[in-house]
């Protein structure tokens, strides 16, 4: 049975999706983020005339003596498009699951954050395969993290502390290039 209804459930979402045709699909790289030395990637998948489907990882590897910033983050969402997929004015929602080891030798954060947001951003076409995209958004997110302070004296203690919050901030920054299959 259940698989009967899986199976009716999986074609009809394939029937309503009959105008999508392999060429609204984009791979995408986020300037911004390489910019501060973040490999990523994401992929757009158009599911009907205006909306899209889409995913993105970031991994930051940066791992010195004076600076950490290791970070790995997945995005998903999904994007209301003015026209037609992957041109022109979208707006769009996301949640967003990130890990992340960050500070230098006075302080130094480690932990994650989980959350939502929505953005809206323009999509020029370059040429027939290639276009730039600009986006910025704004999420809430529950984040848990513990925060260390070194201090140089051998007389004071390490101090350690722990947050659990809900906190209001950018959720999307990014310009990015993708190349259209």
């Amino acid at each position: 049975m259940k698989k009967r209804f899986f199976t009716a459930f999986l074609v009809s979402m394939l029937a309503s999706f009959g105008g999508v045709s392999a060429q609204y699909s984009a791979v995408r790289v986020n300037a911004l983020a390489l910019a501060t030395g973040s490999l990523n990637a994401g992929i757009d998948v158009a599911v009907s005339r205006r909306w899209s489907v889409e995913g993105f990882l970031l991994w930051n590897p940066i791992k010195a003596d004076a600076f950490r910033s290791q970070v790995q983050a997945f995005s998903a969402g999904v994007r209301r498009w003015r026209f037609e997929p992957h041109t022109g004015f979208f707006v769009g929602i996301h949640s967003t699951t990130a890990f992340y080891d960050v500070g230098g030798k006075t302080a130094h954060r480690k932990g994650w954050m989980t959350g939502a947001g929505a953005s809206c951003g323009y999509s020029w076409l370059l040429s027939n395969r290639w276009n730039i995209t600009a986006e910025a958004g704004l999420g809430c997110f529950y984040m848990k993290e513990k925060k260390q302070e070194y201090n140089t004296s051998v007389w004071e203690d390490l101090r350690i502390y722990h947050f659990r919050r809900f906190v209001l901030a950018p959720s999307r920054a990014e310009i990015s290039f993708s190349y259209l299959f």
